[in-house]
């Protein structure tokens, strides 16, 4: 079986570390991509993160709130530490870590750690089970859709709100 509790994925994306930061930490850009909803986020140690639910994901039986947070760290537009919920599970908090940087000829890697290891439920949720179109697309599926929106201005088939 594969090891779930510590999970890097890592994704370059051609727009400016700035940009990907604001769509990390925006609702601007949290509803258009991935699995939407707006984000509430107080950008500094010990702030509070709250993912909001779309319509779609309420109809579906989940409440306003699909993810919860605390921040950890927060270094715009390089570093982005939480511990990071989803409500769905009763399972204690994990730590999530967006490291991104901007390299000289404007590519923007973008490397998220994700610690799980006390939930394994959450792990294998976010590790993604390639049923994209029943919300199986996890953290792979999420950075994909990221890169599509700051790169072409559209959302991926399927993401957002």
């Amino acid at each position: 079986m594969t090891d779930l509790s510590k999970q890097i994925h890592g994704i370059y994306i051609d727009a400016p570390a700035e940009k990907v930061w604001e769509a990390l930490t925006s609702s601007d850009y949290s509803s258009q991509y991935g699995y939407g909803g707006s984000i509430e986020i107080d950008l500094q140690p010990g702030g509070q993160m709250r993912h909001l639910t779309t319509e779609e994901m309420k109809k579906m039986g989940m409440g306003d709130v699909a993810i919860v947070g605390t921040v950890v760290e927060a270094h715009p537009p390089h570093k982005l530490v939480l511990d990071w919920s989803a409500v769905w599970h009763e399972e204690p908090a994990s730590r999530l870590t967006y490291e991104i940087s901007q390299g000289s000829s404007g590519l923007t890697r973008v490397t998220l750690t994700h610690e799980l290891p006390d939930s394994p439920n959450t792990a294998k949720d976010v590790a993604g089970n390639g049923d994209v179109e029943n919300g199986g697309g996890g953290w792979p599926w999420e950075l994909s859709s990221l890169k599509t929106l700051l790169e072409t201005g559209k959302p991926m088939t399927t993401a957002g709100s």
